[in-house]
C-alpha cells in the first residue's frame, strides 16, 4: 500500500487518530481540559467581563472601593492563571512523550517480528526514520501545540457563550465566521499536508544518504571517491530544501487565509454592535466587552486554524506509521511453539525445496540429508549453490513450503523459534559486532558468562594476545561494527561468542574466510576440542577447512550432487568435489610459484 493511497483514504481523520492515541490517556486529557478552562476563565473571560462592569457601573458611579476590589481581581486572576499555565505544561509534555514513547515501543516492536524479506525491500534510513522522527512529528503536535489546540477550542465555545448572553445576533455573527474561515482553512490545509508528505519522504532519503555516507567512509576513501560524496548528499538535500519550501509556501497561504480572520470578524461585531446600541438594545460597556471577546475569540480561531494545519502536517506521518504497521508479522515470530531442554543436535532435511519471496527460480530443490547428534558435516559447493540459504532456513529466517526441516526429530515449525535459535550458535563471514565493550559483544548470547568464562573462550578463538595487549581488557570498546578490530580479530570474536554460547548446534558459516592458514588450522583444533558434545555445520568455500568433517555433502545448483567422506569423494575424478579440491590445489601451487 502506498502513501498516497493510504493518504486519500485518512486524510479527513487525521484528527481522530490522533484523539485514539490520546484515548488511553483520557484521565489526563480530562484533567488538562479542566485547568485550560479555568485558565481561560481567569486569563480572559474576567477580564473582558471587567471591562463591562468598570464602564457602566464603576466610572459612572465613581465608585471607589469596586474599583480596589476590580484591581486586586485582576491581579489574583493573572497569578493564578500562571499556576495554572504551569501544570497545563507539565499535563502536555508528560502525556506527549507518553504518546510518542509507546508509539516508538510499538514501531519497534512489530519490526522484529516482521519476515526477514522485509529487510531486503526497506532502507535502514527509511526505516529509522520510522520508527524515530515519525513519532516525534506526532509529540512536537502534542506537547506544544495540543495545549493550545485545547485551549482555542475550549475558548471559541466559552466566548460564543458568553456573547450569546450579551446578544443572540453576536453570536451567530461569530459562529457563521467561524464556519466559514474552517472551510476556506481546511481546504488549504489540504495543500499543505499534501507538501508536508513529500517533505518528509525527501528527509528520509537524506537520513538514508547520510547513513550510507558515514557508515561507508572507508569506502568511499579508499576509492577516491569523498567530493563524489558529497556532491550526492547535496543533490538529496537540495531536493528536500526544494520540497520544504514548496510546503512552507503552502503553509503561508494558510496564514494569510487565517490572519484575515481577525480583523474581518472584529469590523462585523463592531457594525452590528453599534446598531444595537443605536437600538438601545446594548451598552457602551457590553459593546466594548464584546468587541473585546470577539477580538479574543478571533485569535482563538486563528490559532485553532493553525493548530488544525499542524494536525494535517502530522497525518503524513501517522501514515508512514500505518504502513509499516500494516506488514503482516512473520509466523515464526509470533507463534508460540514447544520448548524442550537442550537439544541433542540432530538435523534432517527431508526433501526441501526453496524460492525466496519474489523470486521465480528455486535456490534449493529436493534436498535430503541427516545430521546425527554430534556429527560433524562440512556443506561446500560452488558459490550460489544454495549453502548459506539452508543456514537461513534453519534459524527460520524463512520457512520453506515444500519438504520438511527437523531437529532432534521433530519439525523445525513446531519449536518455538526462540528455543530453536537458542541451541544455534553461528559463525559469520561478515561479523556484527556493536559499538560496546569486548565483554559486552561476548555476552550477546550468554549475558550472565562470568570474566573466566569470556577469558577462557578468547583463548580458545586465539585472541590472547589481543587481550593482553589492551590497557582495559574485557572493557575495551571495539568501535561501531568493531572499526577498531582487524578482519580476523572480528571472526575469531565471533568465534569466541558462538564458544560462550555453548550451544548444542554450532554452525560455521565462512567461518575462517579472514583467517591466514596457520590461524585457521589451530582455530580448527580449538573448536574441535570445544565441540566435543556439539554438532557442528561447517560451510566453506576454502575445502582445507572441511577435511576434519565426518561427511562432507556437496551442493551444485542447489541439489545434493555427492556426500561422503574426504577421500572417498576424491575417487570419483569426474565428481565435483574432486574437481573444486584439484582447483583449489592449483591456485595453492600458483601462489607459491608466484612468490618464489
Amino acid at each position: 500500500m502506498s502513501i498516497n493511497t493510504v493518504s486519500q483514504q485518512k486524510k479527513n481523520r487525521d484528527g481522530r487518530r490522533v484523539l485514539a492515541f490520546l484515548r488511553p490517556y483520557k484521565k489526563w486529557v480530562i484533567a488538562d481540559s479542566v485547568v485550560i478552562a479555568i485558565s481561560q476563565v481567569f486569563s480572559a473571560l474576567i477580564p473582558t467581563l471587567a471591562l463591562s462592569w468598570l464602564v457602566d457601573t464603576i466610572i459612572p458611579n465613581e465608585n471607589h472601593s469596586w474599583l480596589w476590589g476590580l484591581m486586586w481581581l485582576l491581579i489574583f486572576s493573572a497569578i493564578f492563571d500562571l499556576v495554572m499555565m504551569v501544570i497545563d505544561e507539565y499535563f502536555c509534555h508528560q502525556t506527549a512523550k507518553t504518546v510518542t514513547n509507546w508509539q516508538k515501543l510499538r514501531l519497534f516492536s512489530h519490526l522484529q517480528v516482521l519476515p526477514y524479506s522485509f529487510y531486503h525491500n526497506n532502507s535502514s534510513g527509511e526505516l529509522l526514520a520510522r520508527v524515530s522522527d515519525d513519532p516525534d512529528t506526532l509529540h512536537n503536535f502534542l506537547a506544544w501545540e495540543g495545549s493550545t489546540f485545547m485551549a482555542s477550542v475550549q475558548g471559541v465555545i466559552i466566548y460564543s457563550l458568553v456573547l450569546l448572553w450579551i446578544h443572540p445576533y453576536l453570536m451567530i455573527t461569530s459562529v457563521i465566521l467561524g464556519v466559514i474561515f474552517y472551510w476556506t482553512s481546511n481546504y488549504v490545509g489540504a495543500r499543505t499536508r499534501a507538501a508536508s508528505a513529500d517533505a518528509r519522504q525527501e528527509a528520509s532519503r537524506y537520513l538514508e544518504r547520510l547513513r550510507e555516507s558515514v557508515t561507508g567512509i572507508h569506502l568511499s576513501r579508499v576509492m577516491g571517491v569523498s567530493e563524489n560524496e558529497v556532491e550526492s548528499v547535496i543533490a538529496i538535500r537540495n531536493t528536500f530544501v526544494k520540497h520544504s519550501i514548496k510546503e512552507l509556501k503552502a503553509r503561508m497561504q494558510s496564514v494569510v487565509v487565517i490572519a484575515s480572520y481577525n480583523g474581518f470578524a472584529l469590523g462585523v461585531v463592531y457594525l452590528i454592535s453599534t446598531l444595537l446600541i443605536w437600538n438601545d438594545n446594548l451598552t457602551s460597556g457590553q459593546m466594548l466587552t464584546a468587541g473585546g471577546l470577539v477580538t479574543i475569540a478571533a485569535n482563538e480561531m486563528q490559532r485553532l486554524l493553525r493548530n488544525w494545519l499542524s494536525v494535517r502536517r502530522t497525518g503524513p506521518a501517522l501514515d508512514r506509521s500505518d504502513i509499516l504497521l500494516s506488514h503482516q508479522p512473520a509466523e515464526a515470530e509470533i507463534k508460540e511453539g514447544i520448548r524442550g531442554k537442550r537439544a541433542s543436535g540432530s538435523i534432517r532435511l527431508k526433501d526441501v525445496t526453496f524460492v525466496y519471496p519474489e523470486k521465480e527460480e528455486n535456490v534449493l530443490s529436493g534436498v535430503t540429508f541427516d545430521i546425527q547428534a554430534g556429527e560433524k558435516v562440512a556443506l561446500v559447493g560452488p558459490s550460489g549453490s544454495g549453502k548459506s540459504t539452508i543456514v537461513d532456513l534453519l534459524f527460520r529466517l524463512y520457512d520453506t513450503k515444500n519438504g520438511q526441516i527437523e531437529v532432534d526429530g521433530r519439525n523445525i515449525t513446531e519449536w518455538d523459534t526462540t528455543w530453536l535459535r537458542s541451541q544455534m550458535a553461528i559463525v559469520t563471514q561478515d561479523v556484527q559486532l556493536r559499538n560496546g565493550s569486548l565483554a559486552d559483544n561476548l555476552r550477546i548470547g550468554k549475558p550472565e558468562a562470568t570474566d573466566e568464562e569470556l577469558l577462557k573462550a578468547l583463548h580458545d578463538s586465539g585472541l590472547d594476545e589481543l587481550v593482553e595487549s589492551l590497557p582495559e581488557g574485557l572493557n575495551t570498546k571495539v568501535g561501531e561494527r568493531g572499526s577498531l578490530l582487524s578482519g580476523g580479530q572480528k571472526q575469531r570474536l565471533s568465534l569466541a561468542r558462538a564458544i560462550i554460547k555453548d550451544a548444542p548446534i554450532l554452525i560455521l558459516d565462512e567461518a575462517s574466510s579472514a583467517l591466514d592458514p596457520i590461524t585457521e588450522t589451530k582455530i580448527n583444533e580449538s573448536v574441535l576440542k570445544t565441540g566435543k558434545k556439539q554438532t557442528i555445520l561447517i560451510i566453506s568455500h576454502r575445502l582445507s577447512t572441511v577435511l576434519s568433517a565426518d561427511k562432507i555433502i556437496v551442493l551444485e545448483n542447489g541439489t545434493i550432487v555427492e556426500q561422503g567422506g574426504h577421500a572417498d569423494l576424491l575417487e570419483n575424478n569426474n565428481g565435483v568435489y574432486a574437481r573444486l579440491f584439484g582447483r583449489e590445489a592449483e591456485i595453492g601451487e600458483e601462489s607459491i610459484s608466484h612468490s618464489m
